[in-house]
C-alpha cells in the first residue's frame, strides 16, 4: 500500500510520468506500476495511460498533509487538538476511532482518510466518497455526564460545520434536521455521532463528518439523492487541506463551548440555517410517517411539527419536504 500512495504522490501533480520512471522512483518493475495504477483506478481516480507519455492524473490533485493542516488550525483551536492522525485509506474514521484500541484516547483526536472504503451516514446509510474529491474526518470528545447531558449536540455540530463552510465562502449553508447540510435541496455534507459511556458518567462521542468538495470524474450511480459539491457552489477551488482546517477547528470550539453551556449558545444559530421551518414536510420513522408543518426546534433541539393546530415535539427519524418524492 506505501508503494501505492507513492505512486499517487508522484502522480498528483497532473503532469505525464513514464513507466520507466515510475517504477525507478519506487523500486518496482512496470508491471507492477500497472497494476497499482488499475487498483487507484478503482478508488475514483481518472488516470490515463498514453503510449510513449505514460501515466497522469485528468486533473491535478491536493492529498491531504497533516503539517498543513495543524499550521491553518486557527489560534483558539489549536489547544483543543490533542492529535491529528492521517491515513491514506480506511473503512471509517468514525469505525477507526472507535475501535477497541482507541477507548483510552483523550478529546481533540482528529482522524483523516483520503479514501474510506466503508463510510457510513445515519440510520445505517452508506456514505459515498472518491478518492481526493471530499473530506471525510472525525473528531473524539469526551463530555461529562450521560446522554440527557447531550441533548441538541448533533444540532451544535451542524451549527459549527455551517458556521465553518460560511468562513470559506458559502453564503447560505442551509441546515436539515437534525444534522445534514443542503444546498438547493442538494446535500453538501453529512455528520454521524456515535455515543458510549455511562448513562450518568463521562460520554465518549465520535464525531464524522463528510464534505463534498468536488464532483467525481465518475458519478457512483448508488447514490441515491440530489449532492452537490462545494467547488460549484464557490468562485473559487477550495483547498482540502484549508477546509480540513477550518472545519476541524470550528468543531471543536463548538464541543468546548457546548461543554461549557450546553445547547443553548446553539439555538439561534441553528434557526438562521434552518432550511425546513414553516415548510409542510413529512417525518419518517420506524413504525409511523407523520405529515405536517415544521415549526423549528426546541430547547433540547427536538424536531417541531404542527398538526391540526397541535405542535408536538419529535426526537428521531428521517425528515423530508412534501414536494420531494424520496426521503433525503
Amino acid at each position: 500500500m506505501q508503494t501505492r500512495f507513492r505512486l499517487l504522490n508522484t502522480l498528483s501533480d497532473g503532469s505525464f510520468h513514464s513507466g520507466d520512471a515510475l517504477g525507478a522512483e519506487l523500486g518496482v518493475g512496470r508491471s507492477a506500476i500497472w497494476r497499482h495504477v488499475q487498483t487507484l483506478r478503482g478508488y475514483g481516480l481518472d488516470i490515463y495511460a498514453v503510449t510513449g507519455r505514460g501515466y497522469r492524473l485528468r486533473t491535478p490533485l491536493e492529498l491531504l498533509c497533516e503539517s498543513r493542516i495543524i499550521d491553518g488550525l486557527p489560534q483558539a483551536a489549536r489547544p483543543l487538538i490533542a492529535d491529528l492522525d492521517l491515513h491514506p485509506l480506511l473503512d471509517s474514521t468514525n469505525s477507526h476511532l472507535m475501535r477497541p484500541e482507541a477507548m483510552a484516547l483523550p478529546s481533540g483526536n482528529v482522524c483523516l482518510v483520503e479514501y474510506q472504503t466503508a463510510g457510513r451516514g445515519r440510520q445505517g446509510r452508506r456514505w459515498v466518497s472518491s478518492f481526493g474529491a471530499d473530506l471525510c474526518f472525525s473528531l473524539l470528545w469526551r463530555f461529562n455526564g450521560g446522554p440527557d447531558a447531550l441533548s441538541g449536540l448533533s444540532l451544535a455540530v451542524a451549527v459549527a460545520v455551517a458556521e465553518g463552510l460560511s468562513s470559506l465562502g458559502l453564503s447560505q449553508p442551509g441546515l436539515k434536521w437534525p444534522n445534514d447540510l443542503y444546498i438547493g435541496g442538494r446535500k453538501l455534507a453529512g455528520i454521524l455521532l456515535e455515543m458510549s459511556g455511562e448513562f450518568s458518567g463521562t460520554s465518549r462521542v465520535v464525531i464524522g463528518v463528510g464534505l463534498n468538495i468536488r464532483a467525481p470524474s465518475a458519478i457512483d450511480e448508488s447514490i441515491d439523492q440530489p449532492w452537490v459539491a462545494l467547488d460549484e457552489l464557490l468562485p473559487e477551488p477550495v483547498s482540502r487541506n484549508r477546509a480540513a482546517s477550518i472545519l476541524i477547528a470550528a468543531i471543536a470550539v463548538a464541543m468546548s463551548e457546548f461543554q461549557k453551556k450546553g445547547f443553548a449558545p446553539f439555538m439561534r444559530r441553528w434557526q438562521q440555517w434552518d432550511v425546513m421551518a414553516g415548510k409542510s414536510v413529512t417525518l419518517q420513522q420506524a413504525q409511523s410517517v407523520i405529515e405536517g408543518k415544521a415549526r423549528g426546534i426546541d430547547t433540547t433541539g427536538a424536531l417541531l411539527i404542527e398538526r391540526e393546530g397541535e405542535i408536538s415535539r419529535y426526537l428521531s427519524g428521517d425528515v423530508f419536504l412534501l414536494r420531494e418524492v424520496a426521503p433525503l
